[in-house]
């Protein structure tokens, strides 16, 4: 079988991972082309594909999510299985680790057939926020080749019949949605500027957007927090100029004004983009409204 395997990687922890998945499939009789996601060849003509990545924050690297996303037509045709560097002791060798809503999310739109968590690796001599500080502390390498092996060889032995998981489409991740969003949210900004002062209406800003955002990222499989405030903050200034300067005012003075206008398009921005990361990030369960989702749990060692 010709296999797939990708990660990302920062320090080089997850990659060892991955060369032990593909060393020990290569030990089973597999044509393994192992890579960092950002090396990947076309997918056509792979049998199965493993995606790793390291827990930072409980997220994965922004290249993995972006190579996830950027290929769900594809992944959701052959069987995946996902696996996660991160706890930095010896937990992960004890109890199953569940991945984190991100990456279950993630695992949901392509039908992955499961996902593991394996230890993680600090070195002492780590630099950068807040590796270096944990480094202190924290440092060690708590990736065990036997249990890697042991779960590889395990999927291994069900390659041979596996088929494609079973994927969902998250209502959530919807352009549509995206987009009603946030016309809604300009709508509401607008009603305010013609009810308030400029000053009222800057202040009330940063309150539509953390509400608008925190019940939009509460959804489960909402888009990431960096392009949908982007796309926010782009819809209410093109609204605003086609809308309000072009076809009620007839000029561009709304533009010239900080407080009544840049001050909030900053304000949507941060709002959308903070609400967003942190929910992205939190631990407990999501609301929502999809059909039942199925459990990501470990191939049985």
């Amino acid at each position: 079988m010709r296999t797939l395997i990708c990660w990302g990687s920062k320090r080089g922890g997850t990659a060892g991972i991955g060369e032990v998945i593909a060393q020990t499939l290569r030990a089973r009789g597999h044509e393994v082309v192992a890579v960092s996601v950002d090396e990947v060849p076309p997918l056509t003509g792979f049998d199965a594909v493993f995606v790793g990545g390291a827990l930072y924050a409980n997220r994965w690297p922004s290249n993995v999510r972006r190579f996830v996303n950027g290929h769900v037509k594809q992944l959701r045709k052959i069987p995946v299985w996902f696996f996660s560097s991160g706890p930095l002791d010896d937990s992960a060798d004890h109890k199953d680790v569940p991945p984190p809503t991100q990456i279950a999310v993630l695992a949901e739109r392509v039908g992955s057939k499961a996902h593991v968590t394996f230890g993680g690796r600090l070195e002492a001599t780590a630099t950068g926020f807040p590796a270096s500080a944990m480094a202190k502390t924290k440092h060690g390498d708590w990736r065990n080749p036997e249990r890697i092996a042991a779960w590889t060889n395990e999927v291994s032995d069900a390659l041979a019949t596996a088929k494609p998981g079973t994927p969902i489409d998250h209502p959530a991740h919807s352009l549509l949605r995206l987009l009603t969003y946030g016309a809604i949210g300009w709508a509401l900004l607008l009603g305010l500027q013609q009810l308030t002062t400029s000053t009222l209406h800057a202040i009330a800003t940063p309150a539509v957007f953390t509400l608008l955002a925190w019940r939009y990222f509460r959804a489960r499989g909402a888009r990431e927090a960096l392009p949908t405030a982007v796309l926010w903050t782009a819809m209410v200034a093109l609204l605003d100029l086609l809308v309000v300067a072009f076809a009620l005012n007839g000029s561009l003075e709304l533009f010239q004004s900080i407080v009544a206008t840049w001050l909030p398009y900053t304000l949507v921005f941060l709002c959308t983009w903070a609400v967003g990361g942190i929910l992205s990030t939190t631990p407990w369960p999501k609301p929502s409204t999809d059909r039942p989702r199925p459990v990501l749990r470990e191939v049985h060692r």
